[in-house]
C-alpha cells in the first residue's frame, strides 16, 4: 500500500493513496476490453493519416 507523506507546519502527516488501488483497477479493466485492443491501431492509422495531410505538411514544413 502506498502512502503520501505532506509537510506541515514542521509536522509530517501520511494518507494511504487508496486512489491508486481504483486507477491500477480501471487500467487493468479497460486494457483487457476489446475497445483497448483495437484502440492501439486504429490510433497508429489515424496519426499516420494525419502526418499525411496537406495542413499536417504544411505545419511542419513552417515548423523547420
Amino acid at each position: 500500500m502506498s502512502t503520501i507523506t505532506v509537510p506541515h507546519a514542521g509536522h509530517h502527516h501520511e494518507a494511504p493513496l487508496s486512489h491508486n488501488a481504483v486507477a491500477e483497477f480501471v487500467t487493468s479493466w479497460y486494457e483487457a476490453t476489446p475497445a483497448a485492443i483495437l484502440l492501439r491501431p486504429v490510433g497508429a492509422f489515424l496519426k499516420a493519416w494525419f502526418h499525411a495531410t496537406p495542413v499536417s505538411i504544411a505545419l511542419r514544413m513552417m515548423s523547420h
